[in-house]
């Protein structure tokens, strides 16, 4: 890659040799007579000139016929439209296997080894992906020859294009994997038979670059004797912006219709129109327009790929199941991914014959980068059908968290209703069963890095987490790529295999260099051979060329790579500086001390963020008196925008926005020690407190931006979540009690938003372990508040998860302490512990002790200030009073409630009230007034966009429909719910709109398979999200259906499939009614002896289990035994229950339902 020197001036005499060779070549061929000569004259007049070398000697084809010329500045290839090479004279037969025209089908295969493949893939899956036609691309793991075979016999005439991506050839044939980590190698003709059986008409191969030139022609030779139609071959790796071209121009060419020949010509003009490549003396004309060939034994005139627009699909019927993809990756650094594709192949292949790989490499080195391009790779490629799933452990959180983004973004936010134990099964089940990719980034982290530094988990954490993997492993299917700074992780014992990443090598260290060369501004024409010595030194470490490099805009090269010698001789590195590459450290101590002295004395400052810094949030900290007094003087907008600019240009940070800034991990421990020599403890501690005083403000704000915006508040609140994590330990470490309350309220409720309540607690775990676990102890430590709140919202979460026990216990201890206090019989609290308790006697059915409790409440806050509580203990009794069919008092507590929210402006609650208002005149039969209750509910959350929430809205306003037997009106109300949950992907609500759908069409007794088809929409949505208790209804709703038809065998079989759902469940009241539906199926049929069968099972639950049906039981059972006679019936049921039959089956015929 050396290009000063000699070796400028050997490249040149190279160039001029190769256009000498090129004019020897024209000469040769138009020079030899007066008919070659009028043969070349006539080019000019034809349309669209084709040249053909022909020879059976691949020697000759081998030459380089692309660079005729007459002596000029233009070559002949710029003015053919195609150049191929043929063994023999005289027409081509032509292609005639037929080929799809929907889209473009590729098939990828991968070298056995990347190490100077010169690949081409990620540029070519790129170029696909931005044709306007479709285009698929299938890549073959592991790329053998049966692999080969065995994927195009099972899809002939499917294939446009095989693309072997870097191989290797030599004279005995091409390098393939064999299939067991190895390789073999493969000769033409086998290669070529397997191609033609499939009818493949095109076949590209880019060879690597120990491959010799004689070897690949005479290869591609071989391919062509033996029968593939084209071959399109690049003898050498094309270098930097030469595979973007050729890669946009092929696919683009292949799509369009263009012959193989004609696209290539395509290449070439581009690659002649754009002719520069990175090197180390800058951008040079590249001569990597000669290396596209084209070999072709028959022709082959593809059809364009239409270009077609989908239909919208039908609102409400299914739709394809998008592919599972996984969570979303987090963005690279600015960057992306440069080179790396040797490495990317190797730990694909070390996953293969490992489901465990841990990747290792100095802080800078690049791991998050590599491990993303390999997750996108595989993702874009189809080589992980279940998903890719990435977790960064930057923040205190361990598997919970990745449980959690694992199962929300394959069975959304319902699946953060689970237990946690059922979450982690559902999981590893996931796993073990679909092949996936899960990468867990800055692993270090977890036991605390570098060693002896306070870890993120403990070890209970740590081994959890190492059985986690284990399980997953076990099933063989996925696998595991864990990053980390160290080689090998104490903690972690489950087999594994290992890599470790080094720098940058080859012409991927260049194309680095050359990118950052032009940002920094600086001459690539000034450097000399040194600049080469600055990228050894630093091992083609990318962070540390970040660093280095953009100082050659102001320092030559001979001079830099002299300081950066003297000091790495002179540095020792500290006992914290444990996966830190000395020459990093050497660089950012030669950029930082070039920094004005300005920069020096704040730019430390930046070491108080965590992973990024917002320049609003940093000019509210500087411009402030208390930032003065430490640092000696304030910055404004305009100067702290400099510093940050300043830091950027210097690589010290990256970019996220305008206005936000990525900090380096390797960055705080650097700002950290140039702040700590700068300043006593007294001074940052003071600094320290600025952080947090801004940070609680911020997160104030946060929290009037979830009630305003909650998608923005969100996003807001978890982009910062790791600096307020840092203000919360610097506000906890202070005793800064009301500080840490504000600074946890916006992740508390972010968590709670997104039911991630395992994490929830585990912060307020530790977060107790400091305020204390009792109150006694909060009182002495001095975080009673913060104790109560921590408290308080953790028994509120405990209702929302079911867990009512403990949120007992919660509120007991809250209710002991403030009952205590002197004026505790009237603090508001008291009365919201109160509230909380009521709802759990709520949730029990314990109405009437819910009443009590709300009253409760309601005497201590009802005259006070805060009104919204007070709402609340409203809406709680017209709750209970629901519930105890009081319909008309429930109506007059929510519109109690109501009256509060109009006057606070509460559009939320509103809706709810709205909502349980229309529901009760709906039990009261006062349609008109549910119907107008509805109408306002809808209204507003039109207005909001509230989907979710509207959907539930358009039902209702259907039931209200459906009661009055106005059936179009109810379907055009469920169609609309329908249509609003398929667009959401709310396969629950869709199931329910598929059911009350069905029931329409039942109930209209016309067409009784439009609702059995409904029915069964219905029942595919409840096997989808796996809900077997509905699905067991359906089918019971099924049977019920085909029972009102007299079908009696198909009312039969769908109760006995409801039956089988609800015994598999043990839902007793539901076998009980099933089991009843069996016994009236029987005796409709005149077979007594089954019905009392099913009868007296039913009776037998419902009477041991003291179940609701228990009547209706007894109503059957009567009716049976008049019909079998009484000494029959007594006979039987001593026979069947071993016991004197029931003697109190007479019941009132009106509590019969």
């Amino acid at each position: 890659e050396n290009t000063f020197g000699e070796a400028k001036t050997r490249a040149e005499k190279v160039e001029s040799g190769l256009k000498d060779l090129g004019l020897l070549l024209f000469q040769a061929v138009f020079g030899s007579s007066e008919e070659a000569l009028s043969l070349l004259e006539k080019v000019a007049e034809i349309k669209q000139p084709q040249l053909a070398i022909v020879s059976s000697r691949p020697e000759f084809l081998g030459l380089p016929w692309e660079l005729m010329n007459n002596g000029g500045e233009t070559y002949l290839a710029s003015h053919l439209a195609g150049v191929s090479r043929r063994l023999f004279p005289g027409p081509l037969g032509s292609f005639t296997g037929e080929l799809p025209t929907d889209q473009l089908n590729v098939l990828l295969l991968l070298p056995p080894s990347g190490a100077g493949s010169g690949s081409i893939a990620t540029e070519a899956l790129t170029a696909l992906e931005s044709l306007a036609a479709s285009a698929e691309l299938d890549c073959l793991r592991p790329s053998s020859p049966e692999k080969l075979q065995e994927q195009l016999a099972s899809r002939p005439g499917h294939y446009h294009l095989v693309h072997l991506d870097g191989f290797a050839i030599d004279s005995q044939g091409i390098s393939m994997e064999d299939g067991s980590g190895g390789a073999t190698t493969v000769d033409a003709s086998t290669l070529a038979g397997t191609l033609k059986d499939a009818h493949t008409p095109v076949v590209l191969i880019n060879a690597s670059s120990p491959s010799a030139l004689n070897d690949v022609m005479s290869f591609a030779a071989r391919l062509t004797e033996n029968g593939v139609p084209q071959i399109v071959i690049t003898p050498l790796p094309i270098a930097g912006a030469g595979r973007v071209l050729f890669c946009e121009n092929f696919f683009e060419g292949l799509s369009n219709g263009a012959t193989v020949a004609n696209t290539v010509a395509t290449i070439r003009k581009a690659m002649m129109d754009h002719p520069q490549r990175p090197s180390a003396t800058g951008p040079l004309v590249s001569w990597d327009w000669t290396l596209p060939m084209v070999f072709e034994s028959r022709e082959y005139a593809p059809e364009a790929i239409i270009v077609e627009e989908s239909d919208p699909l039908v609102p409400g019927m299914p739709q394809p199941e998008e592919e599972t993809t996984g969570n979303d990756l987090p963005r690279g650094g600015p960057y992306g991914l440069i080179g790396r594709h040797a490495e990317m192949l190797e730990l694909e292949r070390q996953l293969r014959q490992s489901p465990v790989v841990l990747l290792s490499g100095d802080v800078g080195s690049g791991k998050s980068e590599l491990a993303l391009g390999l997750a996108s790779w595989l993702r874009k490629t189809g080589g992980r059908s279940g998903g890719v799933f990435y977790a960064a452990f930057e923040v205190g959180a361990g598997l919970e968290r990745v449980l959690h983004e694992i199962g929300t973004s394959l069975a959304g936010l319902d699946f953060g209703d689970l237990r946690n134990d059922d979450r982690r099964n559902w999981v590893i089940e996931y796993l073990r069963d679909n092949p996936a990719l899960l990468v867990f980034d800055s692993l270090q982290n977890l036991a605390g890095f570098p060693a002896g530094s306070p870890g993120l988990l403990d070890d209970a954490e740590m081994a959890d987490l190492d059985s986690f993997i284990k399980e997953v492993s076990e099933g063989g299917k996925s696998w595991t790529l864990l990053v980390s700074r160290r080689q090998s992780e104490s903690w972690l014992t489950v087999p594994h295999g290992s890599y470790r990443l080094g720098g940058l090598t080859g012409s991927d260290r260049i194309v680095l260099g050359t990118r950052l060369l032009e940002e920094a501004g600086a001459d690539p024409m000034r450097l000399g051979p040194e600049y080469l010595e600055i990228l050894e030194m630093v091992d083609g470490h990318p962070l540390a060329m970040e660093i280095a490099l953009p100082l050659l805009k102001e320092v030559p090269s001979s001079v830099l790579v002299g300081e950066l010698k003297s000091a790495l001789e002179s540095y020792r590195p500290g006992a914290d500086e444990e996966g830190r590459p000395a020459y990093l450290t050497v660089a950012m101590e030669q950029a930082f001390s070039r920094m004005t002295h300005r920069s020096r004395t704040h730019l430390p400052f930046l070491s108080l963020f965590r992973s990024r810094v917002m320049m609003d949030i940093l000019t509210h900290i500087t411009g402030e008196q208390a930032y003065k007094s430490v640092l000696g003087e304030e910055l404004g907008y305009g100067a702290t925008r400099t510093l940050l600019r300043t830091a950027r240009a210097g690589g010290f940070l990256e970019p996220v926005t305008p206005s936000v800034y990525q900090i380096h991990s390797s960055l705080p421990w650097f700002l950290g020690r140039s702040l700590y020599r700068q300043f006593p403890q007294s001074a940052i501690q003071q600094m320290e407190q600025e952080v947090v005083r801004v940070y609680a403000d911020t997160a104030d704000y946060f929290m009037e931006t979830l009630y305003e915006n909650q998608d923005a508040g969100t996003t807001a609140i978890l982009a910062e979540e790791g600096n307020i994590t840092q203000a919360l330990a610097l506000s906890l470490e202070a005793g800064q009690w009301e500080n840490a309350q504000l600074l946890v309220q916006p992740l508390a409720q972010v968590f709670r938003m997104q039911k991630r309540y395992p994490e929830l607690r585990r912060l307020r775990r530790q977060l107790l372990e400091i305020t204390g676990t009792t109150a006694d102890e909060a009182e002495e430590s001095g975080g009673i508040q913060l104790w109560l709140y921590l408290m308080g919202t953790e028994a509120s979460e405990c209702i929302e998860t079911k867990e009512f026990d403990r949120a007992d216990g919660l509120n007991q201890q809250l209710l002991e302490y403030l009952s205590n206090k002197e004026d505790g019989e009237t603090d508001p609290r008291t009365a919201a512990v109160f509230h909380q308790m009521g709802q759990v006697a709520q949730n029990r059915w314990q109405l009437e002790e819910a009443e009590q409790l709300y009253t409760q409440s309601l005497a201590i806050i009802e005259d006070g200030e805060d009104q919204e509580p007070v709402a609340d203990d409203y809406y709680g009794l017209g709750m209970v009073c629901q519930y105890r069919r009081r319909y008309t008092e429930a109506k007059e507590w929510f519109s109690k409630a109501l009256d509060i929210h109009q006057r606070i402006d509460d559009a939320e609650e509103m809706v709810k009230d709205y909502r349980s208002l229309g529901l009760c005149s709906q039990y009261k039969f006062e349609y008109d007034e549910a119907a107008s209750w509805y109408q306002r509910a809808r209204e507003i959350l039109e207005e909001a966009r509230d989907e979710e929430n509207a959907v539930l809205v358009y039902h209702s306003l259907g039931t209200v429909c459906h009661a009055q037997y106005q059936f179009d009106e109810a379907e055009n109300w469920y169609q609309q719910a329908l249509s609003v949950s398929d667009r959401m992907g709310n396969h629950s609500q869709m199931g329910v709109e598929f059911h009350h759908l069905g029931l329409v069409e039942q109930a209209r007794e016309m067409f009784v398979g439009d609702a059995e088809h409904w029915y069964m929409m219905a029942i595919n949505e409840w096997q989808l999200v796996g809900d077997r208790r509905s699905e067991g209804d359906e089918c019971r709703q099924l049977g019920v259906l085909f029972h009102e038809q007299k079908d009696l065998d198909k009312a039969e079989e769908w109760y006995g499939k409801a039956r089988d759902v609800f015994e598999e469940i043990q839902d007793l009241n539901r076998i009980c009614r099933t089991y009843g539906q069996l016994g009236m199926v029987a005796e409709e049929r005149e077979d007594i002896p089954g019905a009392l069968l099913w009868a007296g099972r039913t009776y037998q639950l419902a009477v041991s289990n003291d179940l609701q049906v228990l009547t209706q039981v007894k109503a059957h059972l009567a009716r049976l035994k008049g019909k079998h006679g009484e000494d029959n019936f007594a006979s039987w049921w001593r026979e069947f229950a071993s016991e004197e039959p029931p003697t109190d089956l007479d019941v009132d015929p009106e509590t019969v339902l």
